[in-house]
């Protein structure tokens, strides 16, 4: 069994999201960026309409990949699962494939200080460098926010691809046809057009958007040149890159589960703090779980719970995280 998360409303979040196996589900073809890239815009208006969400960064690699957002209301969660769900839905059908697509855990890390989400903004955008598939994240032709400017809409149409093809072709079955779930086939609710939009992060106030966003991208360069430098041999290559079939796992050896930090912090003190702050939530959470599991009325869980708040509308303690670490 996992260890509950503990979450919580109006911070920034670093998510990192593999596929199954770490299987190579995203390799960035045409279909595959297509598909990601409506999918986020779409999922991401809907979330930042509704919970006042924002996007700051984000990198779709092969086997994984990692996003940079502010959770206003707790609900990064739902976000992730609507956003995994419609991705792994039409590039499943695409390929004639079904199952799991993503992992089932994703990490999800809460970011203390200015310069720190700055530096999970640049881990994000430097990652097929570091992963030594190309030279520059200019290079790599995967789903990614390098070239998006902060407030800036960008229109993604919808691809016919997969179950968004139209095509329909279950609709000839006979068992499809006396349901009557025939007449709904090749129909769609999704729009034929999103919007994608890059927030700026709420850091260095002081800047203007555009002196921010020169800054993230001076500070990948130098990220890039300190890659380059500890490893000055040969990359993958794009080419390379694109040839790897998607139902492809690592070689054995490969370390599959590790550790799944809950935050990142700055300063020591801010990691001292959030070390406190995790294990007092978790001997909160173990002992409001157990009059749960008794059938107690009135279990109050503690501040950040997540699943059993949202699932089964739990009570939890309304204490922001600002008071909880100023203890």
């Amino acid at each position: 069994m996992t260890k509950p998360r503990n979450l919580y409303p109006d911070t920034t979040l670093f998510v990192t999201c593999c596929c199954v196996h770490n299987s190579y589900r995203l390799v960035p073809t045409p279909d595959v960026r297509r598909a990601f890239s409506y999918a986020f815009a779409v999922v991401s208006s809907r979330y930042r309409s509704k919970w006042e969400m924002a996007f700051h960064e984000f990198e779709v690699l092969s086997t994984h990949y990692h996003l940079v957002l502010y959770d206003r209301f707790g609900r990064v969660t739902d976000f992730i699962q609507d956003l995994n769900s419609m991705v792994a839905r039409v590039l499943n059908s695409a390929r004639g494939a079904s199952g799991r697509f993503f992992d089932g855990e994703p990490g999800i890390q809460t970011v203390i200080g200015d310069e720190r989400v700055v530096e999970h903004c640049v881990y994000t955008l430097a990652n097929a460098v570091a992963a030594g598939i190309v030279h520059k994240t200019a290079h790599w032709k995967g789903f990614n926010s390098l070239r998006m400017a902060y407030g800036r809409e960008y229109v993604i149409k919808k691809p016919r691809i997969g179950i968004w093809s139209g095509k329909g072709r279950h609709k000839t079955r006979r068992e499809v046809r006396r349901s009557g779930r025939a007449d709904f086939a090749g129909r769609s609710k999704l729009p034929k057009t999103a919007v994608l939009r890059l927030d700026r992060p709420r850091v260095y106030s002081e800047l203007s958007d555009a002196e921010l966003r020169a800054k993230v991208r001076a500070k990948l360069a130098t990220r890039e040149s300190e890659l380059r430098t500890a490893s000055p041999g040969p990359v993958i290559g794009m080419k390379s890159a694109l040839k790897i079939h998607w139902s492809t796992t690592p070689p054995p050896g490969k370390e599959l589960f590790g550790r799944n930090p809950t935050f990142s912090t700055q300063t020591v003190a801010q990691r001292v703090r959030m070390k406190r702050v995790r294990r007092a939530f978790l001997r909160a959470y173990r002992f409001a779980l157990e009059r749960w599991n008794a059938r107690e009325s009135n279990v109050i869980f503690p501040p950040g719970t997540v699943k059993i708040r949202l699932r089964h509308r739990a009570l939890t303690e309304p204490i922001p995280l600002e008071l909880l670490l100023a203890g």
